[in-house]
């Protein structure tokens, strides 16, 4: 490993504590969003990278979610996102030639659909997965400990690391970083990313939403 590999499951960017035994659990489903917690209050949205913020509700954001209208939620990260944008090159050089072929290659050719089933036959019995949700906090616990577990059983030699990071909502991303070797590569980062979190949209918080390719296989 010659530089460092961090893998963020993040929200959007989620599995209960009964799916380590591979249990379904289904969650009873009132009819009504909680009224405290995230969207207690109006959140921040932008439609685009020019377009200025709105304040929407939490009915707005699930319509435009409902009808296919993209969006981000600078709420709770309105400094971070301005930086960001200011920061962000005009334009980009993009390679014309892949360098690596031949290790990509050999890492396909590792590649099994069998730790999909492992993961994904619990990971989708849960009755969703939604970040908001007490479904998203006990996903993202179970994701954890299956995350620790692959890394226990791999033996690297190396500095490895799981965390998880909380968020103002119960469900926590899991960060997995591991520090390379190579010297000449010390301040390389490389961040791999996928969303745990499901959601129905029309229920988020009590409809069923297994989420299996979004984005369970992922993850």
């Amino acid at each position: 490993m010659k530089c460092l590999l961090q893998i963020a499951s993040v929200l959007a960017l989620g599995l209960g504590l009964a799916a380590a035994n591979q249990q379904q659990h289904v969650f009873a489903a009132p009819g009504t969003a909680p009224e405290t917690g995230l969207y207690a209050s109006d959140r921040l949205i932008k439609l685009s990278e020019t377009a200025e913020p709105q304040l929407m509700s939490v009915d707005t954001i699930f319509g435009l979610r409902r009808a296919g209208v993209r969006f981000i939620d600078i709420t709770d990260a309105q400094e971070l996102y301005q930086e960001a944008s200011s920061a962000m090159p005009k334009s980009a050089k993009l390679p014309t030639v892949l360098s690596l072929g031949d290790e990509v290659r050999q890492t396909i050719d590792r590649l099994s659909t069998k730790l999909y089933g492992d993961i994904l036959t619990p990971f989708t019995a849960f009755h969703n997965r939604y970040y908001d949700s007490q479904n998203g906090k006990e996903s993202s616990e179970w994701l954890q400990q299956q995350i620790t577990q692959l890394v226990d059983d791999a033996s690297y030699a190396g500095n490895v690391t799981v965390r998880a990071f909380g968020h103002k909502f119960p469900q926590s991303s899991i960060i997995l970083r591991i520090e390379g070797s190579d010297a000449n590569h010390v301040q390389e980062t490389v961040v791999l990313s996928a969303h745990q979190d499901s959601v129905n949209l029309w229920l988020p918080w009590f409809g069923r939403a297994s989420g299996a390719d979004d984005d369970g296989s992922g993850t």
